[in-house]
């Protein structure tokens, strides 16, 4: 299960998203880090990517893995993919992404607060 406690207006927010491309199997991955007084932006690729929820997953893991580099502990994640914030919100798995739902949870544990959020894509 996710930890969870009382959210703070003092949460890190992280947005998410991926573009993918079929004919070659690679994603580009990209999430932002909001707080207060400032914004960074991050990319990386992704290569042998099967599907596009996988590449939205990708971006999210990619995401938590960062912001445990930087040291944050309490973070909002949002993403414009329902289907994947359900998987995670239900703890349950998907074709395909087993392995990567499984690293988004067991990273989750890492945080003081984290909470996943879908939003609508034209919120990004």
């Amino acid at each position: 299960m996710v930890p969870l406690t009382v959210p703070s207006t003092n949460c890190i927010l992280i947005k998410t998203d991926a573009a993918w491309i079929e004919s070659v199997s690679i994603a580009g991955l990209g999430w932002i880090v909001e707080s207060q007084n400032r914004t960074s932006s991050y990319s990386a690729p992704a290569h042998h990517v099967k599907s596009p929820l996988a590449a939205e997953a990708l971006a999210l893991l990619e995401a938590l893995v960062k912001c445990r580099e930087l040291g944050l502990s309490r973070i909002r994640c949002e993403s414009d993919s329902a289907v994947l914030i359900k998987a995670i919100k239900a703890e349950s798995s998907l074709a395909g992404l087993y392995g990567i739902l499984a690293d988004i949870q067991a990273l989750a544990f890492s945080f003081e607060y984290i909470s996943f959020h879908w939003i609508s894509r034209m919120r990004m």
